[in-house]
């Protein structure tokens, strides 16, 4: 089992073991939640797909996975939680947020830092975690990089299966607005999309 990069969290308590569903309202509102089904139906059909992900992680037509949402619903402790059950299956996992890695490559196609076997792990690794896409300030470099990242990890070089999971703060609406139409194109044609809504998850914790 390799670990590249410290995933955000301890993978100690962020598994499915811990994965508690009594953290999502079970109220169907859709005028508060936008859709017509509770969060916790909502959170079932979700881990139900990043099951099936780790399942078919080497099956080359499995589509990768695109979290949305707002902050506190769990994006992020699902995507450990998927790292964990990668991990045991003797793979490569890389988590990087968004702002971090983009700034990083710039520097590094700037000659500013040594950032190439970093790089190559981008590229190359089983399971590359992309946190907070959005965040960054974006310019044609960045745009440029990003896509260069998406689309190479789709093209399986090598007859090597590589997986991706991208979770952001923007709707799908906004990803269109904000990234390149062949970005967008990419993200909506490989990837799963596992809309996460309800209440901040952090204040359920509190309220328990």
């Amino acid at each position: 089992m390799i670990l590249i990069n410290l995933i955000y969290g301890n993978l100690e308590k962020e598994n499915f073991d811990n994965f508690d569903l009594n953290l999502y309202s079970d109220e169907v509102n859709a005028v508060k939640y936008n859709a017509k089904i509770s969060p916790r139906q909502n959170i079932l059909a979700v881990k139900d797909l990043a099951l099936k992900f780790i399942e078919g992680f080497n099956n080359p037509e499995e589509k990768n996975l695109l979290f949305t949402g707002n902050t506190g619903l769990g994006k992020t402790f699902l995507s450990n939680c998927i790292a964990k059950e990668t991990l045991l299956l003797g793979k490569t996992v890389l988590y990087q947020t968004a702002p971090i890695m983009l700034d990083n490559i710039i520097d590094y196609r700037f000659g500013k830092s040594d950032f190439n076997e970093v790089y190559n792990n981008i590229i190359n690794v089983d399971l590359l975690i992309i946190d907070d896409l959005g965040a960054e300030a974006l310019n044609s470099f960045k745009l440029a990089e990003l896509f260069n990242i998406i689309n190479s990890r789709l093209l399986f070089q090598n007859n090597h299966v590589t997986k991706t999971i991208i979770s952001t703060n923007l709707t799908m609406n906004n990803l269109l607005d904000t990234y390149s139409e062949r970005i967008f194109s990419r993200l909506a044609s490989y990837y799963n999309v596992c809309r996460f809504f309800g209440d901040d998850i952090r204040i359920s914790r509190l309220m328990k």
